[in-house]
């Protein structure tokens, strides 16, 4: 199952890959592809061939977030339907593996988090960027992080 923002391919392996796939817009995030997002791992779920599942991004970048241009008019619900797109991969019972291949920021790193297992390339890094932005570091970023990093070092990285 693909749809314009996210493409799908599932190897004869039982591998699934998830690609973001908007280079243009460097894989932000937008209502659509989180939508898109929930979709993909409800097929992905339903195929008794597929074993795990690898998300990673299109272009040179993982995913620069949450698309904010789209955002500034989405009330509560809107802002739910984008953690659904990154909370859905961390709820699934496949085991999920981030390839990470450019940027993970803001919600693209809670996407990378949400997963099992996280592998970065060269050109990968992480960047909170939500107190920059002065927006709150939702979609569960801050129990994410520290679930993985301990609470001083998730502290140091966020604030």
């Amino acid at each position: 199952m693909s749809t314009p923002s996210i493409r799908t391919q599932v190897r004869t392996d039982g591998i699934a890959f998830v690609t973001l796939d908007a280079p243009d817009r460097r894989n932000a995030f937008d209502l659509a592809m989180c939508d898109d997002m929930v979709l993909a791992f409800d097929a992905l779920e339903a195929d008794p061939v597929v074993g795990a599942v690898v998300v990673t991004g299109a272009g040179s970048a993982f995913c620069a977030g949450a698309d904010l241009s789209h955002l500034g008019d989405a009330q509560r619900e809107g802002l739910l339907a984008v953690y659904e797109g990154f909370l859905r991969v961390a709820r699934s019972p496949l085991p999920t593996i981030a390839a990470v291949n450019g940027p993970a920021v803001g919600a693209g790193m809670n996407l990378a988090l949400a997963c099992d297992v996280r592998l970065v390339g060269r050109s990968g890094r992480f960047d909170t960027r939500f107190l920059q932005l002065g927006i709150h570091p939702g979609g569960g970023h801050t129990w994410m992080l520290r679930r993985l990093v301990g609470p001083q070092t998730a502290a140091a990285l966020v604030l």
